[in-house]
């Protein structure tokens, strides 16, 4: 069986905080799916992305509790979803800076 860190190649540039080699990248998908948008290279977002495919990664951005305010209007493009549609988004209303 080939593991999927075989087939997908992240910088270690997103992930300074975890040992990359005990990442499972089926379970935690939607933590190195954050991780690549939020810190990782246009090259680990290629990567990410032909990994799990759009659907996947709109998921876990979607529904994703923080995301850094650049990451949402990026991925909000990147994926052609509304900006509305991102938990991170609406939530980040309900708590303006004052």
């Amino acid at each position: 069986m080939i593991k999927a860190s075989d087939i997908i190649h992240l910088s270690p540039k997103a992930f300074w905080d975890v040992d990359m080699n005990k990442l499972d990248y089926d379970k935690h998908s939607d933590y190195i799916i954050r991780k690549v948008f939020d810190h990782g290279s246009w090259d680990d977002i290629l990567e990410v992305t032909a990994y799990y495919g759009n659907e996947k990664i709109s998921q876990a951005l979607t529904n994703a509790a923080y995301l850094r305010g650049n990451t949402q209007y990026f991925a909000s493009l990147f994926l052609n979803i509304p900006i509305q549609q991102f938990k991170c988004y609406t939530t980040k209303q309900y708590h303006p800076v004052q």
